[in-house]
């Protein structure tokens, strides 16, 4: 009996700790699983080489790295009306209707637009804020007042093969035109919620002097001169569109060609031919290298000479010859700025495509300052230091290290944007050419008096010092 109750007794003290300590052991501490999330919200418009580049190449490798932390609002800009909301959106966030454009991006509290500033600085921008925590969807109150907010797939952006009522039409824009990327998406996003698949669109970036002369060869084909052509323009059956055309008759041909069966892309002459005809202007480039050289000479001059403490000895008519320069200079740099800031087309003469270099991404510092804005503000330094120079007998010294200097940086960022004419632009502008040997003579000019202020240090420095108290 002592044995059964000795059983007993363990049995069922086995029994209570199966059903008291050991659930008490297997239910885990509550943890947080919760992952911060970063939300965003990009406004794009269909037909926008800019947009697509971003949709198709820029977001999914973020969106497959970061999965569900990451969460990116669509928004597709349609209408006018939409395009009125964007601007609306953008002067909440401090931004101009002239700097709007799409892709238009906004994460936390900044704004991104283009696609190049979003790829350069997306990826940053969502590790900082995945770091503090992850951040919330921008408080944007007209975002509801969009007419699509929907995400896109790659299918609606693909060719299709040649079936019957299928309209294809070839655009001709720039991705530096931001007024062109809204023209496009104003006409395109009725014809796109009507037709869909329907209507198929190919683009064609006009980037390059090359670019440029292509397109005025498929103009030509439809009778339009050089002065007729602007961007964006539209090529659709045996109809050209440009610019605003495009909203006020596109979808109306549209629906005509779709009735009719539909029709294909229009018939291009082949790439290569625009190509041989850029070489006309090969006297430009002949010209701009020989400027390059020339800055190159005179920088090689320049510095050389501070190095040996020894220059030539040029006339004393040479230095009267400075002022003229600087007000030659000043007078193209204006007029270059007068085209560049009020969108006008510059008069070229015989050589190059001032045009071409001018309405390029180039002619603009970080987007904003125009270079023709830039080079009249250094012409007029340096007017300024060679008045001082001569009336301010005391800031002498001074008045000649600061020309020289100027002149100096002003032949180094030329000897720049004659390469980006050459190289990359490819396309050649006589005012620039013509300011970069100015820039040029000047340093060679101010060469002599800087190495003989130089010559001998310990007086120019205590002249500074004095003149300075």
């Amino acid at each position: 009996m002592k044995g059964s109750a000795c059983l007993f007794t363990l049995t069922l003290g086995l029994i209570l700790f199966f059903l008291v300590a050991l659930p008490a052991q297997a239910a885990p501490l509550p943890q947080s699983t919760e992952q911060p999330v970063v939300h965003a919200v990009l406004f794009w418009m269909n037909g926008c080489p800019h947009c697509h580049e971003v949709l198709e190449h820029v977001l999914p490798p973020l969106q497959e790295k970061y999965g569900a932390q990451l969460e990116i609002l669509l928004v597709e800009v349609v209408n006018m009306d939409d395009v009125n909301r964007l601007y609306e959106v953008a002067a909440a966030y401090g931004i101009p209707r002239e700097q709007v454009g799409v892709p238009f991006l906004v994460i936390g509290d900044r704004v991104l637009i283009g696609s190049q500033q979003i790829p350069e600085e997306l990826p940053d921008l969502i590790e900082s804020y995945l770091l503090q925590g992850g951040v919330g969807l921008p408080q944007i109150s007209a975002l509801g007042d969009f007419e699509n907010q929907t995400t896109p797939t790659p299918m609606d952006r693909t060719l299709h093969s040649s079936e019957d009522g299928v309209v294809r039409a070839t655009l001709f824009t720039t991705l530096d035109c931001r007024d062109c990327q809204l023209e496009v998406g104003a006409a395109f996003g009725p014809v796109r919620e009507t037709f869909g698949a329907q209507f198929e669109l190919q683009t064609i970036d006009i980037a390059t002097a090359s670019d440029v002369d292509y397109l005025y060869k498929v103009a030509a084909r439809f009778g339009l001169s050089e002065e007729e052509v602007e961007l964006p323009m539209l090529i659709i059956g045996d109809q050209i569109l440009i610019g605003a055309e495009m909203s006020s008759r596109l979808l109306a041909l549209v629906e005509e060609y779709a009735q009719a069966g539909g029709v294909d892309y229009p018939a291009l002459p082949a790439r290569e031919d625009a190509a041989q005809t850029h070489l006309q202007d090969v006297s430009g480039f002949e010209l701009a290298i020989v400027t390059m050289g020339l800055i190159i000479v005179a920088l090689f001059y320049s510095l050389v000479a501070i190095l040996l403490g020894k220059a030539f000895k040029l006339p004393a008519l040479s230095e009267e010859l400075i002022p003229f320069l600087i007000t030659v200079g000043m007078l193209i740099a204006a007029y270059l700025a007068y085209v560049e800031t009020q969108s006008k087309e510059a008069f070229c003469g015989p050589i190059g495509d001032c045009n071409t270099v001018q309405q390029s991404r180039y002619a603009r510092l970080f987007g904003v300052l125009s270079v023709g804005t830039f080079g009249l503000l250094g012409y007029i330094a340096l007017l300024v230091a060679w008045v001082v120079k001569k009336s301010l007998p005391r800031f002498k010294y001074i008045a000649t290290l600061g020309l020289w200097g100027m002149a100096l940086f002003g032949a180094l960022f030329s000897f720049y944007l004659t390469y980006l004419e050459i190289f990359v632009i490819r396309a050649v502008c006589l005012w620039c050419l013509s300011s970069a040997a100015l820039i040029a003579l000047l340093l060679f000019i101010a060469t002599p008096p800087v190495v003989r202020v130089l010559a001998n240090p310990k007086a120019v420095a205590w002249q500074i010092e004095k003149d300075v108290q």
